[in-house]
């Protein structure tokens, strides 16, 4: 099965459990992997050259959002989105439209201000992209944006619906929710003849589907995405 396969929420506090997952991966000859670093944040030197280090080994670098949490909850859709499955982390919906543009512009400019390669992929914290004002995407500098539900190419504006698993799962609800959607989507994966993907967030090797991580690891074969 080949899986497009990506570490979130990759930010200072992270790195030492972004670390172990990577040598996971190793272990399981994960060959092509994805780390999306929130930029917002305090990043001292050596942090910093961590990132560099790791794009010189050949792991691709997304943009994942500004700081990767909201202040406020605004409006139903984000009430029942944060209670379901972001919590206080979707911070697109916390914005107005022409703010969600300049925070994806912010982000793409971090990585050149800083000695990366600018990434082509941006995937907006909790895959909550929010609605963006009508005839923006010739301003978006990302050229993919990855949401729940597949892949955006902003400069076609062709989308991809691909599959997802995930391991986030800190409660009981959240184990039985993602174990029953993983599986589901593992199966639409294999009927619609499109890549898996798989995202690992930083705590994922001490929660309650940790079991279920290695296992598919070893059963897919890893592509890059779309650069």
């Amino acid at each position: 099965m080949n899986s497009l396969v990506s570490i979130h929420d990759v930010m200072p506090s992270t790195l030492e459990h972004v670390n172990r997952i990577l040598r996971v991966f190793d272990e399981s000859r994960i060959a092509h992997t994805t780390l999306l670093v929130v930029p917002g944040l305090d990043w001292q030197d050596s942090e910093l050259d961590q990132l560099r280090k790791w794009q010189d080994q050949g792991y691709s670098l997304a943009g994942h959002g500004w700081v990767h949490r909201c202040e406020t909850i605004r409006g139903i859709y984000h009430r029942l989105h944060s209670a379901l499955l972001s919590r206080r982390v979707a911070e697109h919906l916390c914005l107005s439209p022409p703010e969600r543009v300049a925070l994806i512009q912010r982000c793409y400019r971090w990585f050149e201000s800083h000695r990366l390669a600018a990434p082509s992929l941006y995937v907006p914290p909790a895959w909550a992209l929010g609605r963006l004002p009508q005839g923006c995407h010739d301003k978006l500098p990302f050229r993919y944006c990855e949401t729940l539900g597949g892949l955006w190419d902003w400069s076609t504006l062709r989308y991809q619906p691909l599959p997802v698993v995930g391991f986030e799962a800190d409660t009981l609800f959240r184990k039985l929710s993602l174990r029953f959607l993983n599986f589901t989507n593992r199966f639409t994966s294999m009927l619609w003849r499109r890549p898996l993907r798989i995202s690992l967030h930083p705590f994922d090797l001490e929660l309650l589907l940790k079991k279920d991580i290695r296992p598919l690891l070893d059963q897919v074969e890893s592509i890059p995405y779309p650069s």
